[in-house]
């Protein structure tokens, strides 16, 4: 089997011969693969399991600008805009060493004060078909390396809205029911609908929606206002990718970073199939799989904040055959990456050892 069909075997429910392999990885990192290697993708360097894909909007920066500068919306000279107005400044120079990709992240939005000011902004028309001409094509030359065609679509709702309203801004929105949160949300998930129907009709085979709505001590929100503000908009998207693949299964691949495990039957239940990243630091991959294993996948479960920078490659190597044995002992379909991008301070060591021990396991 290539990779796509072991994944999609296992999936099924089947067998499978070895365990699906994904290894994110920041700017820098990439920078140490080829310097290690030749090649700067992980996926070719180390022949993962996993292509990628994503749809970029080509907005013209200097639109924003000005219909920020309208409204009074003041940006630095530096700024770096980018779709959505989403905006970020370099940090000031030598002070993140090797994490060059680090990004100090302004909220565009923040002053904002009524629906009708959002209204005047130059908002792309993510329905327009022009957006996704060139996604089948892409799709087709990673089913051509026998790869799986995974469809980026995090920061589904929720986490942009705050990006650009700022987090406490829309919060207070929701508890006020001025109008403004509630725009924004819906905004990005006709987007995610948009972008989410487009993957399906182009032959993904999976998605990866998400936003973080967990931390490490518990949820981030209370689950009533998840219930009331987000599960029903995350809901829509799924439904538009089901009603937009037909009768072929696209995997729905759902990350939340820290601990959401009292959503989670209902993350079920709107269909996600797949649960990303389970961090050890707050989540039990063990129970999950007691819980749930019959209808969820999990995907992740290497830490970023503890095995791979930190730990030596016999820990990695260990982490590893840990999350093996949930699918060899309990039948568990599982994905090994890591919980998040691996940073600068991940021994080049230590990614070896995940890659060589995860392609030791055969079934």
């Amino acid at each position: 089997m290539n990779a796509r069909e072991n994944f999609h075997a296992m999936m099924s429910g089947g067998p499978a011969e070895w365990l699906p392999l994904n290894v994110p990885v920041t700017p820098p990192v990439a920078d140490l693969i080829e310097e290690r290697t030749g090649v700067r993708s992980p996926e070719l360097a180390f022949e993962t399991d996993f292509g990628f894909e994503w749809v970029g909007y080509n907005e013209d920066a200097s639109r924003w600008h000005d219909a920020l500068a309208a409204l009074g919306c003041k940006l630095p000279a530096n700024v770096e805009l980018g779709p959505f107005c989403v905006a970020h400044v370099a940090p000031p120079a030598g002070t993140v060493g090797k994490a060059y990709h680090f990004r100090i992240m302004l909220h565009p939005l923040e002053k904002i004060t009524s629906v009708a000011q959002l209204e005047k902004l130059p908002w792309p028309d993510t329905s327009d078909p022009a957006h996704y001409r060139a996604v089948t094509n892409r799709m087709h030359q990673i089913h051509t390396r026998g790869k799986v065609a995974f469809a980026g679509l995090e920061c589904t709702a929720f986490e942009i809205s705050w990006y650009v309203r700022g987090m406490d801004n829309l919060f207070q929105d929701l508890a006020e029911g001025n109008g403004i949160a509630d725009w924004l949300l819906d905004y990005f998930t006709e987007r995610s609908v948009n972008v989410g129907r487009a993957f399906a009709r182009a032959g993904v085979d999976m998605i990866g929606l998400g936003d973080d709505v967990g931390m490490q001590t518990g949820m981030m929100l209370s689950v009533p206002m998840w219930r009331r503000h987000l599960k029903p908009r995350l809901a829509k998207v799924i439904a538009a990718i089901r009603e937009a693949s037909g009768d072929r299964k696209v995997w729905v691949h759902y990350h939340s970073d820290g601990d959401i495990m009292p959503i989670v039957p209902e993350l079920i239940e709107i269909g996600v199939d797949i649960l990303n990243p389970v961090q050890p630091e707050c989540m039990n991959a063990t129970e999950l799989v007691r819980r749930h294993g019959q209808t969820l996948a999990l995907s992740g479960m290497i830490g970023t904040q503890t095995t791979m920078p930190f730990g030596t490659p016999d820990d990695v190597r260990r982490r590893v055959r840990e999350i093996a044995a949930l699918h060899r002992d309990h039948g568990a379909r599982v994905m090994i990456a890591p919980t998040h991008v691996l940073e600068p301070d991940v021994p080049f060591a230590n990614i070896l050892a995940l890659v060589e021990e995860a392609k030791s396991i055969r079934f």
